[in-house]
């Protein structure tokens, strides 16, 4: 059984949210209001495998996250997180590694969002499985398990993998994924974006016509895992 520690400062919020993911037996939740009994938990060494963070418009919650990034492994964090303008540069960190889950959210996707973050710290630098090739991430590479061949890739299109592959039900809107990848920018548009994938999908298809791996949907992309 995982453990996790969900820090709200609405324990009414928190209460409800620990019930859900307690349901099916599969994690431990232990619920804090704040920083401070964070830190006393850090002290007593009770140890966690993931701090989920629930994040509501509020000056405090801000000052909260803040002093978590700094004291804390972002590789044990999640931020659940109303839009993802309002705490843009709170936390330099989370911003650059992508931790945040926007709210309103499924429970189904975040239990989804919390497996792929353990599954992440179980593979430490190891291979990260996309249908039969393993992902490198840091190495900007995929190998395909049955040839072992490499397979070059750039490193927006190393990006593009990474945010589909650590995406709830690995799928993204167009928009999203343009904002994850590209950041803000009112320059880039949809055909840069099409362009990568264009080149993506030569790169790891049988055919780039008849994708199975990287697939369109209605309004964005999905990674096929398996």
């Amino acid at each position: 059984m995982k453990k996790l520690l969900l820090v709200d400062s609405d324990k009414d919020c928190s209460s409800a949210l620990r019930k859900q993911l307690e349901f099916d037996k599969t994690y431990l939740v232990h619920q804090v209001t704040g920083y401070q009994e964070l830190q006393e938990l850090k002290e007593e060494k009770k140890t966690t495998d993931i701090i989920l963070v629930n994040i509501n418009k509020s000056q405090h919650d801000t000052v909260v996250l803040a002093e978590i990034c700094d004291s804390f492994p972002v590789s044990q964090l999640i931020v659940l997180m109303p839009d993802d303008s309002f705490l843009k540069g709170v936390c330099k960190k989370l911003d650059s590694q992508k931790e945040i889950v926007l709210k309103p959210i499924k429970v189904s996707d975040l239990l989804t969002a919390i497996s792929r973050k353990i599954a992440l710290q179980k593979s430490g630098g190891k291979d990260l499985k996309i249908a039969n090739y393993g992902f490198r991430r840091n190495e900007k590479v995929l190998i395909n398990l049955d040839t072992k061949v490499r397979v070059r890739l750039t490193e927006k299109e190393t990006d593009i993998l990474w945010q589909l592959w650590q995406a709830p039900q690995n799928e993204l809107s167009r928009q999203k994924l343009l904002s994850d990848v590209w950041g803000y920018n009112d320059e880039i548009s949809s055909h840069t974006l099409e362009t990568h994938i264009y080149r993506l999908r030569k790169k790891i298809e049988n055919s780039s016509s008849e994708a199975s791996i990287l697939t369109t949907t209605e309004n964005g992309y999905r990674l096929n895992l398996y």
